[in-house]
């Protein structure tokens, strides 16, 4: 999912390589693909708060970790615990949209399934740091999911340019990410997985959880990201660190 205001896959993408990605999982609701979500400790997962809409008992939750393929051969399928719900999530505007997933039991760390670093609440996301997006949703807007992991390099877009963009459907916990020409864009079925930067130093960050956005890959409406720094004290009071 990502609502139109935008439900999300990626738009403008390539093929992801086995391991590539590491902390990106499918939010499997009945077995079935729903939305990524982002490994952030060995039991703890990071989505969007609108993709455990209408069902946020764990019940029939699983993630699967550690494969390009959204399901089957060489995923681990670990069922979810506990669903956390941000307490201020607005449906309607889709302001703090974002979730936390605790696993029935630790994933296992290897060279396919790997947590990516949280981002400090002053962390700051350069205009022209390198970042990428991935998921298992649609590569054209109205398409089906795919089933192999795509990846795309996006932009960061300062909040101004994005605020002509949506003007006040844009909140201060929401960044935008993409290209301005279109072209580039997560799409229906990305919603809440990552939007990862690398810093110079070479450590991974997750920078934004996919949330929405006007149609995918259109000229002059790029994605929009629930901004993790905005949450990173709320995140702090559930996870050990």
């Amino acid at each position: 999912m990502r609502p139109l205001l935008g439900s999300r896959k990626i738009v403008g993408g390539v093929t992801a390589r086995r391991g590539e990605w590491p902390w990106i999982g499918s939010l499997q609701f009945q077995r079935l693909h729903r939305c990524g979500a982002t490994l952030i400790h060995s039991k703890w997962l990071l989505t969007a708060a609108h993709c455990l809409k209408g069902d946020p008992s764990p019940t029939n939750w699983a993630v699967s970790l550690g494969s390009v393929l959204r399901s089957g051969v060489g995923a681990l399928v670990i069922p979810i615990q506990r669903v956390i719900i941000h307490p201020a999530f607005n449906g309607s505007n889709m302001d703090h949209d974002v979730a936390l997933l605790e696993l029935a039991v630790p994933a296992p760390m290897s060279l396919t399934i790997q947590s990516v670093c949280l981002p400090s609440p002053v962390h700051r996301f350069p205009k022209h740091t390198e970042c990428y997006i991935t998921g298992w949703g649609s590569m054209r807007e109205g398409g089906s999911l795919t089933n192999l992991l795509q990846k795309a390099a996006v932009n960061i877009i300062d909040q101004p340019s994005c605020q002509q963009s949506y003007e006040n459907l844009l909140t201060p916990h929401m960044m935008c990410a993409g290209s301005m020409g279109g072209g580039r864009d997560t799409c229906l079925g990305d919603s809440g997985g990552p939007l990862t930067c690398r810093k110079p130093s070479g450590q991974w960050f997750v920078a934004g959880v996919t949330s929405w956005g006007h149609g995918c890959g259109r000229i002059g409406f790029p994605g929009v990201y629930t901004r993790v720094t905005s949450f990173r004290k709320w995140i702090s009071t559930y996870l050990p660190f």
